[in-house]
């Protein structure tokens, strides 16, 4: 069936199908076989206007979606899922790839997300790729397969500084035909990207450390070749500047983001001769271990040394003292995340990034020493 004439036909045909198909109620309960022609018939317009309400797929004079509405409402019904994957030809899914799940920040963005998607009708399809540039291919290309209406990639290559060409081609032939929206750092791609601003971040998270008295700063965590990270060490160092504070070397100490490599870092920063007076953390897992590592070294928090950290997850106030750390309302997060891709579902113009704002919550893992 190929063709105008051959594409309207099949329009045609799954609009009648779409019309024989009858309203589920919220409760869950069946009433009255209401179908789409009925509450055409009782709005006075065509079913194909009808349809159009339901999906938003084009615009209705005010009046006429008023009744229309009214009509929907007054049967307190819905749609059935199956009617609108038919008559959009959507199948109301979001495939969605992770770097790793079993990071509370990765987590917590998935969990805003999905809130938000469920909200509007959609499902997440969530695959983990352990942060690894092959397996995040093979994922894109499942999802393709599967038909999802829209990708989602959170972290990973996205936030590499140096992607291999082979993601970067296969991401671009995905995103061709289906909307890819990621939340990392990566330029050359038509993706819309959604962005921690990070120096901010790290802009508020100094003035707090700076105004609390601290002056011998060390920064532990994560790895320089991920974009993110290396944006925040060079703003760390940017505000030790403006604070005329010194840059101590063995105080920097990149490595993993989870509680092992925390635990390593800080040991190396505290075998030396010289301590600091606080700690940044990357994130709270690393935050776990620098804490283990300075109770082995007889050092308490926050009586002898200050700590904080990024991200805000449910860790931070499971530690003790309670964690300082800066949060990204990640209920905001999700949110944005999944309008943008619901937008370039539905044709909706996009901006190119969109930035996430943060703010430092305090708590007891630091004190005023002035």
């Amino acid at each position: 069936m190929g063709g105008t004439g051959g594409r309207q036909r099949l329009a045609g045909l799954v609009l009648k199908t779409f019309a024989k198909i009858s309203f589920i109620g919220y409760n869950g309960s069946v009433g009255k076989n209401i179908t789409i022609r009925d509450i055409a018939r009782e709005s006075g317009v065509s079913i194909s206007t009808v349809s159009r309400v339901l999906t938003g797929s084009a615009n209705v004079k005010d009046a006429k979606k008023k009744e229309i509405l009214r009509i929907i409402e007054k049967y307190d019904f819905q749609p059935n899922m199956l009617a609108r994957s038919l008559i959009r030809t959507q199948t109301m899914q979001i495939g969605y790839i992770v770097a790793d799940i079993c990071n509370p920040y990765y987590s917590a963005v998935f969990a805003s997300c999905e809130k938000s998607a469920n909200a509007r009708g959609y499902t997440l399809l969530m695959m983990d790729s352990f942060s690894e540039q092959k397996k995040e291919i093979e994922l894109l290309e499942k999802l393709e397969r599967h038909q999802v209406d829209a990708i989602i990639m959170l972290g990973g290559s996205v936030d590499s500084n140096q992607p291999q060409t082979e993601f970067k081609e296969k991401l671009r032939s995905v995103n061709s035909r289906i909307p890819v929206i990621i939340t990392g750092t990566m330029d050359g791609v038509d993706c819309p990207r959604v962005e921690i601003n990070g120096e901010a971040a790290m802009q508020k998270l100094m003035t707090y450390l700076n105004g609390c008295g601290y002056k011998k700063l060390a920064f532990a965590g994560g790895k320089n070749e991920v974009s993110f990270t290396a944006w925040r060490r060079r703003a760390f160092k940017v505000e030790l500047e403006r604070y005329a504070l010194p840059y101590y070397a063995q105080f920097d100490r990149p490595s993993d983001y989870d509680i092992d490599s925390g635990y390593t870092a800080a040991c190396e920063i505290l075998n030396g001769q010289e301590k600091p007076d606080a700690i940044i953390a990357i994130n709270d897992f690393v935050a776990v271990g620098i804490l283990k590592s300075l109770t082995e070294h007889g050092m308490k928090v926050p009586d002898d040394i200050g700590l904080v950290s990024f991200d805000n997850t449910y860790i931070a106030t499971l530690l003790t003292p309670n964690l300082t750390s800066v949060d990204y309302d990640y209920d905001a997060f999700g949110e944005k995340i999944i309008s943008l891709a619901i937008d370039r579902i539905e044709g909706r113009e996009t901006p190119g990034i969109s930035y996430i704002d943060s703010e430092v919550v305090i708590r007891n893992s630091c004190r005023r020493l002035q």
